[in-house]
């Protein structure tokens, strides 16, 4: 997981104590991406690896072929639609500009946003800042834009959905979504998700569409918005899995700390021991 260096202790990769659960995800993301739509959270105490652990399977992803965006929740912007969503996608832009071996792939997302959404493409600019580099220089109408509009919320979240279905059939690559910390989201958000889940689920396209979203555990309770998402999908039939991570045993934390130091396990025990008393097994 880690190794010594001048610089001091430098952690890898490795995933101790959640196999099982990232083999669940990679599972439903298959299920999920061979035209069933299925969904997952994640929840579990800060800082216990959830979004490590969801990081982790993006790489799957990815190497997969797949499309990966990732988002994050403040509570500080609670107050702002879409603002998880808007960093997801805009991530991707900007990857998709850094690359000169990715003209063709940015050609053609520009001409199937164009050809989809016509002028409309222009005004997810205002939130996504820079697809406005992908479109091109022409710029959409700012009269009926107020991101604070009940309408206009309607219909960036329309314009949302239409993207990912333009991602996902850019290069018949399955578009999964991550958004942390959903104990945060507005309820804009959650209802793009929602949109984006049943309609993939009734639809007679097959978008390849994934979503797994992580909150801390105890905080969303039946009057949050991520509650009416559970409520919608099991009424239409999406399946979902739940995972709770819990804190580390004592043996996989003894593990943990042996190969980050390249030190045997038996001569990390008693640190590791230090360690589980004070951490309580969370990571």
């Amino acid at each position: 997981m880690g190794r010594l260096s001048m610089t001091g202790l430098q952690l890898g990769d490795t995933v101790f104590g959640r196999n099982e659960e990232l083999s669940s995800l990679k599972e439903c993301n298959r299920r999920s991406v061979s035209g069933k739509t299925e969904f997952a959270f994640i929840s579990g105490h800060a800082g216990i690896g959830k979004s490590f652990l969801t990081y982790e399977f993006g790489k799957h992803v990815i190497m997969s072929g797949g499309i990966f965006l990732a988002g994050k929740f403040d509570q500080l912007q609670q107050g702002k639609p879409f603002s998880a969503l808007a960093a997801a996608f805009n991530g991707y832009c900007g990857m998709l500009m850094k690359s000169s071996k990715l003209q063709k792939r940015r050609e053609v997302v520009a001409s199937k946003l164009r050809s989809s959404l016509g002028r409309e493409a222009y005004y997810l600019t205002k939130i996504i800042p820079l697809l406005n580099d992908i479109l091109g220089s022409e710029q959409s109408d700012d009269t009926f834009y107020d991101d604070n509009c009940v309408d206009a919320q309607r219909r960036l979240q329309y314009l949302l959905c239409q993207f990912v279905e333009v991602l996902s059939s850019s290069y018949t690559a399955p578009v999964t979504l991550f958004l942390d910390d959903l104990q945060w989201a507005d309820s804009a958000s959650i209802a793009a998700v929602s949109q984006l889940l049943c309609s993939t689920g009734s639809s007679s396209k097959q978008k390849q569409f994934f979503f797994v979203g992580c909150h801390r555990e105890g905080i969303i309770d039946s009057a949050h918005p991520v509650w009416e998402v559970v409520c919608r999908a099991e009424l239409l039939g999406v399946p979902f899995t739940s995972l709770k991570l819990d804190c580390m045993g004592e043996e996989t934390l003894n593990a943990m700390v042996s190969e980050t130091l390249r030190v045997l396990p038996r001569l990390t025990q008693t640190l590791a021991n230090i360690i589980y008393r004070k951490t309580k097994g969370n990571p």
